[in-house]
């Protein structure tokens, strides 16, 4: 995510910087810890008096976070969690990324596409799985699917054999299954493993890189639920994708494209508010409409912080993801 929003900062300072001067990125490393992040946040507001914040790569962390920058009328983004009370009755925060309820509705859209019909849930004991849990059961209720099989298991974890050989039986038809790239490479793998051929769903949490390295041809065929179209002929897109590989030496995530993204749409909230105060920046970022982003189109950002916007389903081809379908429907997008 630091790499992403480095590059869109000397993007921007490069043509000029915000309101004629340059943009300085203070950062701090939550690693995750709530009480870090609280600490962080604090610190940036009142010794570095900065304008505005970007951060939260995880919902725990994010969740304490967005309440502090929100009682200062700081504005936060949090550019990467899900979690919908990271933005949820604090009008100083946003986010860019698709909410967890909203990415899990996109998930069973794509398993009733997909022909399923019974459908098993393996999700990450956190706020991260639940908020996508919850997405995935509503829409698959609405699209009449029936859930066969649901487990949880910790995050960490490396042997996922006897919950999947428990679904196998369940005679389930697809797989949405929530975790981060680690677990998701050795879920997959051990699937395969075990001849469960049926498609597996996973989301923006496997969008990495590492995923694909870590789950060999395993991880051929599997579907996540994103906002990173690597496919996209945006220039946004192409340029972070190219910028992004020179910087790092490794090809794009959704995370580094999130940073880049979240940083981008602040400058153009400053540009539209002409101020750096809290409550202009927070309007400014309301009035903004139909942005080309390096993680799809915003349609809008709702009263309460988040996006509508479009969302991809990318697929596993080749040992690398590639677009299978551009999601639109605002019907399935609206938080």
């Amino acid at each position: 995510m630091l790499s992403g929003i480095q590059i869109a900062a000397e993007e921007i300072n490069a043509s000029g910087g915000l309101l004629g001067r340059r943009i300085e990125l203070v950062v701090y490393d939550d690693q995750a810890d709530p009480r870090l992040a609280v600490n962080f946040v604090r610190r940036l507001i009142e010794l570095d008096k900065v304008a505005f914040i970007i951060g939260g790569s995880y919902s725990g962390a994010s969740l304490a976070a967005s309440p502090v920058a929100n009682e200062a009328q700081v504005p936060f983004i949090a550019a990467y969690a899900v979690h919908p009370d990271i933005t949820h009755g604090k009008p100083y925060a946003f986010r860019m990324g698709l909410l967890g309820p909203v990415q899990g509705r996109v998930g069973a859209f794509l398993a009733h596409r997909l022909g399923a019909k019974r459908v098993a849930i393996l999700s990450i004991q956190n706020d991260f799985g639940r908020s996508l849990e919850q997405g995935f059961r509503d829409q698959a209720a609405k699209l009449g699917l029936e859930v066969v099989f649901s487990e949880v298991y910790p995050p960490g974890n490396q042997n996922f054999s006897p919950l999947l050989a428990r679904l196998k039986a369940s005679g389930a038809q697809a797989l949405y299954a929530s975790g981060y790239y680690a677990e998701a490479a050795n879920l997959v793998r051990q699937a395969r493993s075990l001849g469960l051929d049926i498609p597996i769903i996973g989301q923006e949490g496997y969008d990495s890189p590492k995923f694909i390295e870590l789950a060999g041809p395993a991880a051929e065929g599997v579907y996540i639920t994103t906002t990173l179209d690597r496919d996209s002929q945006s220039p946004e897109v192409r340029g972070f994708l190219r910028k992004y590989q020179e910087r790092t030496g490794l090809p794009a995530d959704m995370v580094g494209a999130s940073g880049y993204a979240a940083l981008k749409v602040m400058a153009q909230a400053v540009q539209r508010a002409g101020g750096l105060d809290g409550p202009a920046l927070r309007r400014g970022l309301l009035e903004l409409i139909n942005l080309e982003t390096a993680v799809g189109k915003i349609f809008f950002f709702t009263s309460q912080g988040d996006p509508v916007k479009s969302a991809t389903v990318q697929v596993v081809k080749n040992g690398q993801f590639r677009r299978f379908l551009n999601v639109t429907d605002l019907a399935l997008l609206k938080p």
